[in-house]
Order: structure tokens, then sequence, then C-alpha cells
């Protein structure tokens, strides 16, 4: 590499990291320093553009001087049959990073190089959210909303239902010869809709002048990172299908307490839950109930009966959601993987400059549909105190 390249590629990463330090500054600045980043961030693009230009002239150079060197510089141009080019042409996908880099330069505004919009008209899909911006939405999701780990997740376009084991009568001895009449065995029926999740973003103009790396970040930070949190909820707090708007029975899944609670009330609570969810079973706390009531609380033997390195109450995992309700003290405990989740239409952005016109802004909307529900009520239980 000849100094005068390693000069450029030097400047050019100083560009791309000041036109990123802008774009953060500009979130919280003022009018007359906006104007001021504005103005820096379009020289900053003009003297970019001029590296590049020169980067590339070097590298042509480059490029002959070594055909030359090894006798292979081409004495004509042969034009293909058109079938042959065709068979030449690269195929790009959505999980290619051509196509990757095209979406992300479509939503901030900027202009795609050849390649780019060869991946861009080529690929079939409708402008799909890449696969490696997709996979880090869905990750974003399972780290923000704790609960979408541990349900049973579909992600199936559209409307579903499904069947679930219901009441399920235990075998009989036969008598020999005697008739036997069917069991009385039967199933839940559980449908899925469609919950449509949406955040609308703002930012300036020349804030969406970042890099692409920096600009996916700031899509999965903030689109993907607050529709986490509202599908979180969802699973939860949902008024007709939400873990905590579940039919309540006291002594057959629900404990209620006058008082602090105490140790035989987490045994009474534990006692709730059929033996057949207990290989699964894990308790939901909000954080606020977990150290306020739970961590406290000691067996006959003044031991505690919460661990808080293994993170486990009687031996059941505890898991810690801020969006578990806390004003009645709620403690749940449950086979969480009988609740049952679809994810018909992962997060997908647009870009509208209309909206954000008289502001010099620019709006991004993410999207994404949900539905879940608990699809087995006595793998469930629950405490409170009135």
């Amino acid at each position: 590499m000849t100094k005068e390249m390693k000069e450029i590629l030097e400047e050019l990463t100083k560009i791309d990291e000041r036109r990123a330090a802008i774009a953060e500054e500009v979130e919280t600045a003022e009018e007359s320093v906006l104007e001021e980043r504005d103005k820096e961030s379009k020289e900053l693009e003009a003297r970019k553009t001029e590296l590049i230009a020169r980067k590339e002239e070097l590298e042509a150079e480059d490029r002959a001087a070594e055909e030359v060197a090894n006798n292979t510089a081409e004495t004509e141009d042969i034009e293909l049959p058109t079938e042959e080019k065709r068979e030449m042409e690269k195929v790009y996908g959505i999980d290619s990073e051509e196509y990757r880099s095209a979406w992300l330069k479509n939503l901030q505004g900027v202009k795609l190089n050849e390649e780019e919009q060869r991946a861009y008209a080529t690929t079939d899909s409708a402008n799909a959210v890449p696969t490696s911006v997709s996979d880090k939405f869905f990750e974003k999701i399972k780290k923000l909303a704790p609960m979408v780990s541990e349900i049973t997740l579909m992600q199936v376009a559209g409307n579903i239902k499904f069947t679930a084991e219901g009441t399920r009568n235990a075998a009989t001895v036969h008598t020999e010869n005697a008739t036997t009449a069917p069991a009385a065995d039967t199933i839940v029926s559980v449908s899925l809709g469609g919950n449509e999740f949406m955040k609308v973003i703002r930012i300036s103009q020349a804030a969406a002048t970042m890099s692409i790396n920096a600009f996916e970040g700031w899509l999965v930070d903030m689109l993907a990172g607050d529709i986490a949190r509202a599908i979180d909820n969802f699973i939860i707090n949902d008024a007709s299908n939400g873990i905590a708007a579940m039919a309540s029975t006291a002594t057959t899944n629900l404990i209620t307490s006058t008082t602090a609670y105490k140790y035989t009330d987490i045994c009474n609570l534990v006692a709730l839950l059929p033996a057949g969810y207990d290989a699964e079973a894990k308790f939901l706390v909000s954080k606020k109930v977990l150290f306020n009531d739970i961590k406290g609380i000691v067996d006959t033997n003044e031991r505690p009966i919460f661990d808080p390195v293994e993170k486990t109450l009687f031996g059941y995992p505890v898991l810690v959601d801020d969006y578990v309700p806390s004003s009645h003290h709620e403690v749940y405990l449950g086979k969480w993987t009988d609740v049952v989740g679809n994810l018909s239409q992962p997060i997908n952005v647009a870009r509208s400059d209309q909206s954000g016109f008289l502001n010099n802004s620019i709006d991004f909307r993410g999207t994404a549909i949900f539905d879940s529900k608990l699809a087995k009520t006595d793998a469930v239980v629950w405490m409170k105190r009135s």
C-alpha cells in the first residue's frame, strides 16, 4: 500500500467518525449549532467524495501496473453473447451484503453505487428487511423482552389457530371382557390474530447522514428496542390475553395474603401448581417485588429461600420483568412455554420526508404484528396481597 493510499484511508476513517459524532450532537443541539453542524457535515461529505475518487484512481493504476507485470493486460474487449452475460451476472438475495447496504442507504436517502443499485433492483424482496438487519431486530427483541425467550414463539404469516390439551383423564384398570367407555378427555382451541405495534422516531436531516453501521445500530436500538418493550408488556398485561388477565379462582390458581408474604405463603403457592409442570416451571416477578417482598423470607431454619447466585426460589428459576404488575405484590409461577405467541410480521421500517418537511426532519416508522395467549390456564398460578 502506497503512502498516499494509507493517508486517504486514514482520513476517510476520521471523516466517518466525525460524522457519527455530529449525528449524536444534533439530537440535543440548539438551532444555531444545528446550522453549523449541517454545514460541517456537507463539507465532510464533499471531502469524502474527493478522497474516494482519488482512491479509485490509485486502485485503477495499481491494477494496470499489475496486469502489465503479469503480462495479462487485455488488448481488446470481447463482447460476450447475451446469454453468457446473464450467466455471469451476480445473483443478489436479501442476505447479501450489497442488498443490506442498498436497503440502509435507501432509508437514509443516500445515493446508491452501481452494485448496490443492481442488488436493490434484482432482489425479489419487495423492499424486505435484509436478513442480517432482521436478525439484529429479533435479537434485540429477545434481549429487551424477557418473556419472548420464555414462551413458545412462532413466526407464521397471518392469523393462526391451534389446539392444546385440555382435560386429561387417567387410564383405568380394565376388567377382562368388560366394555370400556372412552375417556372424557378434551382439547382446547386457541386462536391468535394480529396486533400492530408501531414506533415513529423523528431525526434531523443532518443526523441521517451517519455511517451505514451507525445508522443500522440506531435503528436496532431505537425502533426494535421500543417495540420489544411493547410486546413484552402485551404478553403480560394485555386486557384480553395477557398473563395478568387470566381467570383466577381462590385456592385453585390464586392465593391472597392480607399480610407480608411468609414462608408458608410461598409453599402454598408452589403446592397449587400441578406437579407435571414442575420440570419447566419458573417464577415471574417484578424487581420491586423480588427485593421488597421475597428476598427477605427465610424458612423454618432461618435460611433465605431465595438464592441470589443461582437466582432460584425453592429450586425454581426466577424471571425478573419490570412489566409484571406490582401494585398488589403479584408473584407468578408457571410453565411459560404454554403461553403461545406468533410474530406474524417481523419488524419492518419505512421512511417519510414529507411528514417532517417543515422541520427539516425525517420520520422513521417501525412496525410489527404480534399476538399471544395462555393456552393452558392450569399451567400458571399466582399470589397477591389484598
